[in-house]
């Protein structure tokens, strides 16, 4: 494993990230956003209608620009009721990784994706996030973990 790369643990509130870090969290391909953090992406960045447009399934990623940042919507489950499998977070991070490769974007904030309501495993997650961005020192991701004060 590279050394320079850079999967950090933070405490702290993902929104408070600096801009020029990207976003991503999990969301189901109904885009409900009725629980969790994606409530907060909901409100915080709205644009439901341009995210069903595009039209992602399961194993994608739909995207939102807000000013110098992108704004990733893994897609990892049908239904807001499902709960999603390793294998279609990693799919969901492969396509999030190909867009932020032809974008430029190097810098990434994320909670403990998919280990909140939809219950998958951290130190398996951070297993998968190290093997899809790990290797070649490109990427930094920090994993904002929130602790209510």
């Amino acid at each position: 494993m590279s050394s320079q790369y850079c999967v950090r643990e933070i405490e702290g509130d993902l929104f408070s990230a600096p801009k020029d870090h990207s976003l991503a969290h999990c969301v189901a391909a109904d885009l409900k956003m009725g629980a969790g953090i994606a409530v907060k992406f909901k409100q915080l960045y709205g644009k439901v209608n341009e995210l069903q447009a595009q039209n992602v399934g399961v194993g994608g990623a739909a995207v939102l620009q807000d000013g110098q940042r992108y704004v990733y919507y893994l897609i990892t489950k049908k239904t807001y009721n499902l709960k999603p499998t390793y294998d279609d977070l990693t799919k969901s991070l492969k396509a999030m990784k190909e867009h932020m490769h032809a974008n430029g974007v190097a810098k990434l904030a994320i909670p403990r994706i998919g280990c909140g309501i939809d219950g998958l495993e951290w130190p398996k997650v951070k297993d998968i996030l190290e093997s899809v961005f790990g290797g070649n020192g490109m990427y930094e991701i920090v994993v904002y973990n929130f602790v209510p004060k």
